[in-house]
This record gives structure tokens, C-alpha cells and sequence, in this order.
């Protein structure tokens, strides 16, 4: 294990909180892209075009920086956060094959309670009651929505619930870089280090996209990028305890994509749940906000 303490990041949960939501609706639109490439393409190779793609993007960028700007003493938890990362996202695209985009996005909404448990025994925060009344509150929220699926335990909700103990970790992780290197320079080694891990198992399972297929495959990659980008910037904003919450929003977008691209009409209980999540988030956001304006003034 490697050791990590927090401290050095800046502390603005209204910058995070935004972040956080530009992220939900990027990896929403990402979630969505990667149910229809499945059509044709494996979970390993959909995952591959988004390093190789991930990496192309960024390197105009560390052609004007400069590779110096790479340097780092933290290459232990960049691994780490790469082979967390790798394993998180196969496991979460895999599971919209086996059951619905909605039941995925909502059994994920477990990561919350994953990432404080990480961000308390590794990094040290400290996680304030109104935090953990909001997670509670908005994980009955999730289980409100998949409340008819869970008579029987399928292996789809299986891979979705380690999807979000491994993107707990992952986040972690990224809570604890953004403290310490440039956001860019996060992002990228997200990308270049998971490279050589997707390499073999697209390999071993490759399909050659045609000219017809590059456009989704570019719209996919671009938005993952996006969302990267978007939450490596909230959790150097905020801490990684307070953000995560906000990932309950992906419901209410993916609920609408569902709809307009696969016919998928949510149910009253996926509104009622997603209520209850928007409620939860905001009132933790209003109150952290509230305390953090406290602590300045005293």
C-alpha cells in the first residue's frame, strides 16, 4: 500500500460540485456510446480505443508544455490509479451488456460509501455527518429506482457494485494527485499508463472498425476525455468525500438518453429515486458551502 496523506489541495466545493456535474453528464453520454459500440465491438477493445484516442488527444498539449512537465514523485500511485482505473471501467461497460443502462448507473451509485471508506483510511479526511446523511440518503434513492430487479442477485449487478468499489479507489487516487501534480498532468498519465495494460486483451479480441464506425468511436473517446478532465478538476477542487455524491445526477441523463436513443421509458420509481438524489446532493452541497464560509470568517 502506498502511503498517502492529504493536504496542499484547494478547498472550493462550489467549483468541485460543478466539476462533478459536467462530469455526471459527460460520463452519461460516454455510458450511453459505449451500449451502442457493444453492438459490435468487445469491452476490452471499446476500452483500448479510448486510451489510444485519450492519449492522441492530449499530445498537443505535452508537445507545448514540454515532456519536463511528466516529472513526478508519485509514479506508485499513478500505477496504482492506472490498474484501479483499467479494471473499473471494463467491469462498468461490461455490465450495461448484461443488464440495463439504469440498473448499471444506479447499482454504481454505491461508490460514494467506497470512496469515503478509502478517502478516511488513506487520505486521512475527515467526513462530516451531514456527508454521510447524504450518501445514506441518496443510496435509498438508487434502491428506490431498482427496487423491482433485486429479487435475484444477476452477475450484471455483481460486476456493476465491484465496478464502483474500484472507481472508489481509482478516485482516491485522483483526490490525492490533483493535490500534488497540474491536472493535465494527471489526465495523461491516466491515459498513457493504461495503455499498455488494454493492449493484449484488444488484441486478442480485435474488430475492425469501418469508416461508418469511426465517428461514434470519436464522439465515445472525446467525451471520456472530457469527463477525465472534469473530475480530475473537481477533486482538486474539493474533497473526493463531498464530490462523489454528485454522481447521483448521471441518473436523470442517462434516464433521458435511454429514452431518445434505445426507447427506454423510465419509470415513475426512477423519478421518484432521482428526487431523492438531487435533493440529497444539493442539501450536502448547501451545507458544506455553509461551513467552509464559517470556517473562513473565524
Amino acid at each position: 500500500m502506498v502511503a498517502m496523506a492529504g493536504g496542499g489541495q484547494r478547498h472550493n466545493p462550489i467549483q468541485g460540485v460543478l466539476w462533478m456535474v459536467a462530469a455526471a453528464i459527460a460520463f452519461s453520454v460516454t455510458i450511453t456510446l459505449v451500449r451502442y459500440l457493444s453492438a459490435k465491438f468487445t469491452t476490452f477493445e471499446i476500452v483500448f480505443f479510448r486510451q489510444v484516442f485519450g492519449v492522441t488527444i492530449m499530445l498537443p498539449w505535452l508537445v507545448r508544455a514540454g515532456v519536463g512537465i511528466l516529472k513526478t514523485d508519485q509514479i506508485k500511485v499513478y500505477l496504482m490509479r492506472a490498474v484501479l482505473t483499467y479494471c473499473a471501467m471494463f467491469a462498468a461497460y461490461y455490465s450495461v451488456i448484461l443488464i440495463t443502462i439504469a440498473d448499471s448507473i444506479a447499482l454504481q451509485f454505491t461508490l460514494p460509501f467506497f470512496t469515503i471508506i478509502f478517502a478516511m483510511a488513506i487520505l486521512g479526511e475527515k467526513v462530516r455527518t451531514h456527508r454521510w446523511i447524504a450518501t445514506l440518503i441518496g443510496f435509498v434513492g438508487a434502491m428506490i429506482i431498482i427496487r423491482p430487479g433485486f429479487a435475484e442477485i444477476s452477475a450484471g449487478m455483481l460486476i456493476a457494485l465491484s465496478a464502483a468499489a474500484l472507481y472508489g479507489g481509482a478516485d482516491t487516487c485522483t483526490r490525492f494527485l490533483s493535490g500534488r501534480d497540474k491536472v493535465n498532468v494527471v489526465v495523461f498519465y491516466g491515459f498513457v499508463l493504461q495503455l499498455p495494460i488494454a493492449v493484449v486483451p484488444a488484441a486478442v479480441t480485435w474488430v475492425t472498425p469501418e469508416l461508418a464506425d469511426m465517428g461514434y468511436i470519436l464522439a465515445f473517446v472525446i467525451v471520456a476525455v472530457g469527463a477525465q478532465f472534469c473530475i480530475t478538476q473537481s477533486f482538486s477542487n474539493a474533497e473526493a468525500s463531498l464530490v462523489s455524491p454528485v454522481l447521483f445526477v448521471r441518473l436523470p441523463f442517462v434516464a433521458v438518453l435511454g429514452f431518445i436513443c434505445f426507447g427506454e421509458l423510465p419509470s415513475t420509481w426512477t423519478w421518484l429515486g432521482a428526487a431523492i438524489l438531487f435533493a440529497s446532493t444539493f442539501w450536502s452541497t448547501r451545507r458544506d458551502a455553509r461551513i467552509s464560509k464559517t470556517e473562513a470568517e473565524s
